[in-house]
C-alpha cells in the first residue's frame, strides 16, 4: 500500500521541472496522504461497520486503484486529487485490515500482521529502487501510473479471502466465531454502537500516543535521513538516497520477528522500550559518528520495522474483539497520523530555523521516548473492552 506513497520522493525533481511547481509544494505530494491516514480514520471506521471491513477494504483498494492511474491524467490539481483519494484507500485498508486480521486469525493475528508489514516494507523497497529507472523509460508519469498494474493482483487476492470467510460462515456461522474467538458480524451483546467510548479510556490513549510516536519517526527519517546524512556525513546524493535504501529493506527481518515476540510475554512493554532504544542509538549515531551511516542505516531500518508491526499489533492485542479493534484502529490513527503528518514538518523547521540538525535531533529522541513510556503503559496485559448498555 506505501508503495504509491514512496514512488513520489525520487522523481520529485522531475515534477517540480515538468509541472512548474515549488520543492515546498511538491513536497505537499507525500504529507498529504499522512494527513489523509488521521482526518479519514474515522470515516474508515464508519465504512467498516456499515460495509463490513472486508467489503470496506475492497473499496480502499479500488480507491488506490483509481487515484494511483488517474493522478497523472492531468495538471498539478488532478496529481493532488489524485494522492488525496489514494491516501483514503490507504487509511481505509490501515484501519480495517487489523480488524479482519483479528477476526479470521484468531491465535495467529501477531504473525499475520507480521507478513502484512513485511509486505508493506517489500513494496516500499521496490518503488524507492525502480522509480528512477522507470522514469527513464517511461518518463515520470509512466513511472507513477505503473504501480497501479499491481492493485487488481492485491484485490484478486483480497476478494477471494473475503468471500471464503463468508462461505464459511454461511455453512457454519459459528464457525468465525469459534476460530477467532470472537462475533463476526454483529457487536457483543450489550456493547455500544458508537466508537467514542474509547476515547475516554486511558489504555487507548496510551496505544494512540505510541502509535503517533512510531510514525512521527518513521515518517520524519524517511523525509530528512537523505538531507541530515549530506549535510553531517558530506556524502554524495547518491549514497544518501542508498542508506534512504538500507533504511527501507532492514525493516523487514523486524517486521516478520516483532510479533512473535509479543507473545514471549503476557506484557509487550519491554518490547516497545527495546524498540525506543533502538530508535535512540539510531538517531544518536547519525548526530555524533554521521561517517558510519551504513551501521544506522540498518539499526533505523531494524527500528521503524519492528515498530510499525508492534504498534499494529498492540492494535490487536489490545481490543477485547473486532469491533474494539476497529474503534481502537481509527482513534490510534486519527491521533497518531496528526502526529505524524506534524513531525516531518517541524523537524524541517527546526532545522531552518537552528541551521544544522542537532535541534531536529532533540525532537526525534523526544518521541523515542515517548514511545519508550507510552509501550510500558500500552503494552500491559489488559483489554479495552466496549461498554455493556
Amino acid at each position: 500500500m506505501r508503495g504509491s506513497i514512496t514512488a513520489v520522493p525520487p522523481l520529485l525533481g522531475d515534477l517540480t521541472q515538468d509541472l512548474g511547481m515549488s520543492r515546498s509544494t511538491a513536497g505537499l505530494l507525500t504529507s498529504l496522504p499522512v494527513l489523509c491516514f488521521a482526518l479519514a480514520a474515522p470515516l474508515s471506521a464508519t465504512l467498516g461497520r456499515r460495509l463490513g471491513a472486508g467489503h470496506a477494504v475492497m473499496l480502499g483498494l479500488a480507491l488506490i486503484l483509481v487515484g494511483t492511474a488517474g493522478r497523472v491524467l492531468d495538471g498539478a490539481p488532478v496529481l493532488f486529487l489524485g494522492t488525496a483519494v489514494i491516501g483514503l484507500g490507504i487509511t481505509i485498508a490501515n484501519i480495517l485490515v487489523p480488524v479482519v486480521i483479528k477476526r479470521d486469525f484468531g491465535s495467529q493475528a501477531g504473525r499475520v500482521t507480521g507478513y502484512f508489514v513485511a509486505t508493506m516494507a517489500v513494496g516500499a523497497t521496490m518503488t524507492s529502487a525502480l522509480a528512477v529507472p522507470l522514469a527513464g523509460w517511461l518518463q515520470w508519469r509512466g513511472a507513477l501510473a505503473a504501480w497501479a498494474l499491481l492493485v487488481p493482483v492485491g484485490m484478486v487476492g483480497w476478494w477471494l479471502h473475503v468471500t471464503r470467510h463468508e462461505r464459511i460462515e454461511r455453512r457454519d456461522p459459528a464457525a468465525g466465531t469459534s476460530r477467532a474467538g470472537l462475533a463476526t458480524h454483529t457487536p457483543a451483546a450489550g456493547a455500544s454502537h458508537s466508537d467514542g467510548y474509547v476515547w475516554r479510556i486511558p489504555l487507548a490513549w496510551a496505544v494512540a500516543l505510541a502509535f503517533g510516536s512510531q510514525s512521527a519517526l518513521f515518517y520524519s527519517m524517511t523525509t530528512w535521513l537523505p538531507s541530515l546524512l549530506v549535510d553531517r556525513a558530506g556524502i554524495s546524493t547518491g549514497a544518501a538516497g542508498v542508506a534512504l535504501s538500507i533504511y527501507q529493506i532492514t525493516a523487514i527481518p523486524t517486521a516478520l520477528t516483532v510479533a512473535g515476540m509479543c507473545r514471549w510475554r503476557p506484557s509487550q512493554g519491554w518490547l516497545g522500550v527495546t524498540l525506543a532504544g533502538t530508535w535512540l542509538v539510531f538517531i544518536a549515531g547519525l548526530l555524533l559518528v554521521p561517517g558510519l551511516w551504513p551501521v544506522w542505516s540498518v539499526l533505523g531500518g531494524l527500528a521503524q520495522g519492528g515498530g510499525f508491526t508492534y504498534v499494529l499489533t498492540l492494535l490487536v492485542l489490545r481490543g477485547s474483539d473486532e469491533h474494539v479493534v476497529r474503534a481502537l484502529g481509527s482513534m490510534a490513527q486519527l491521533v497518531g497520523y496528526l502526529i505524524a503528518a506534524a513531525g516531518p514538518f517541524v523537524a524541517g523547521w527546526l532545522a531552518q530555523v537552528s541551521g544544522g540538525w542537532t535541534a531536529p535531533g532533540f525532537l526525534f529522541i523526544g518521541l523515542a521516548v515517548t514511545l519508550a513510556v507510552m509501550s510500558l503503559i500500552a503494552g500491559r496485559d489488559e483489554t479495552v473492552h466496549a461498554p455493556v448498555r
